[in-house]
């Protein structure tokens, strides 16, 4: 075994001595990759709204409220139940559901002959969004409803008053309300005929379809577990400094290159485990393809050496222990924020995400996208590499210049 092997199994015995640095950093994308699963995983759904309703009226437009939570256009936001007033009550007050409805008594012909209606809607005190979005939802049905009336009022108040009688309206009957209603349509044909407004959905709808939480957010936050890994083993070479191993290392035949070497080779070690679990998170939360892992833990491998020899180029030029960690902070944060960690680039504004997508983490979160979730584009891949690669084989001989110079004598 080489010098370079032996500077990695020493770095790698004086890991394993540390453990709890050691879980910290191998257990960061396991929090964060769990997170992931729990706010919405793959093909997790938008969140359901659980409403109960009771229904003091028994009428057939009261009936249908009970039946739109059962609409395909809805049932993927709304869940309907309907139970007694007791029962809600009571299932309300034990946090069972979202919001509560209670359709009064007249509440048919409060819709159809536009009289005053009040109706009861009780919120879970305990829950905000979805609650408020049912009270959102009750004003815009509200809202429907009045200008409805503005425009078919009278043929509305015409099919209400043929429902009450015991008969089934008249064939003249359905035919007035039918040439009212045909009528008001005319009125408004040069407004709906061609429309004022023009809706495409098709982007829309392709995209919501599409829309895979993992594929947005898991590379950026892999990414940000390997910088912060990167930062914490980097200043291994303080800790070498301060207790006096530096010195006498280098001071054998092999050099401060070797050295610096196993080092690197280490910290992926530690690096490639952390991607692994992070992996095998995406891989049972959000439908990574089991042949797509090799080639992700192999780029995650090679761009988390390059920003260790970053971070550890950082440590070198520092004046002391603490003045590394507070200049590779400045430094990190900021990457993680423009690089795609935090924010994913979908999100950032234009200037700011091509800023980011040049930055060593962003190049290696747009590739890690691509290998996990898109397709490969070898050339882009290749670029990649380059744009990640040659930087960090630059700043590694310098800091090997370096470790021999003014760091080891200082």
């Amino acid at each position: 075994m080489g010098f370079v092997g032996i500077a990695t199994l020493k770095d790698l015995r004086r890991r394993i001595a540390d453990p709890a640095a050691l879980m910290m950093w191998l257990g960061l994308p396991v929090v964060i990759g769990t997170l992931m699963a729990l706010i919405g995983g793959s093909g997790g759904g938008p969140p359901k709204a659980r409403v109960l309703l009771v229904d003091l009226d028994q009428t057939f437009v009261s009936r249908l409220v009970g039946m739109a939570g059962g609409s395909s256009q809805l049932s993927e936001f709304l869940e309907i139940e309907t139970v007694t007033e007791a029962e809600g009550r009571r299932r309300i007050d034990a946090g069972e559901a979202n919001a509560l409805l209670i359709l009064p008594k007249g509440f048919q012909d409060g819709v159809l002959r536009e009289q005053p209606t009040e109706l009861a809607l009780i919120k879970n005190p305990s829950q905000r969004i979805l609650p408020g979005i049912v009270e959102e939802g009750m004003r815009m049905v509200v809202e429907a409803a009045f200008y409805a009336q503005r425009l078919f009022g009278e043929p509305i108040r015409q099919i209400a008053d043929s429902a009450t009688g015991s008969r089934a309206p008249s064939d003249a009957a359905v035919a007035v309300v039918s040439q009212s209603i045909n009528q008001r349509l005319q009125k408004l044909q040069t407004t709906l005929s061609p429309p004022a407004l023009s809706l495409d959905t098709g982007a829309a709808t392709a995209t919501a379809e599409s829309f895979n939480f993992g594929a947005m957010f898991m590379p950026g936050l892999l990414f940000m577990a390997v910088m912060f890994t990167a930062q914490g083993i980097s200043n291994d070479i303080w800790i070498e400094k301060i207790n006096g191993t530096l010195r006498r290392t280098l001071s054998a035949p092999q050099g401060a290159g070797a050295f610096l070497a196993g080092k690197i080779a280490a910290g992926v070690a530690v690096m490639a485990g952390a991607t692994l679990l992070a992996l095998a998170l995406g891989i049972a939360g959000f439908g990574v393809p089991w042949s797509r892992a090799p080639l992700a833990l192999v780029w995650a491998s090679y761009s988390g050496a390059a920003i260790l020899c970053m971070m550890t180029g950082l440590q070198l030029i520092s004046t002391s222990a603490r003045g590394g960690q507070l200049l590779s902070t400045m430094v990190v944060f900021p990457l993680i924020m423009i690089g795609g960690s935090f924010f994913p680039f979908e999100t950032m504004p234009a200037w700011m995400a091509g800023v980011g997508r040049w930055t060593p983490n962003g190049l290696a979160v747009l590739e890690t996208k691509k290998i996990l979730f898109g397709a490969i584009d070898p050339a882009a891949l290749t670029l990649a590499a380059v744009g990640v690669g040659v930087p960090a084989i630059v700043i590694f001989f310098l800091s090997v210049r370096r470790l021999k110079g003014a760091f080891a004598t200082n």
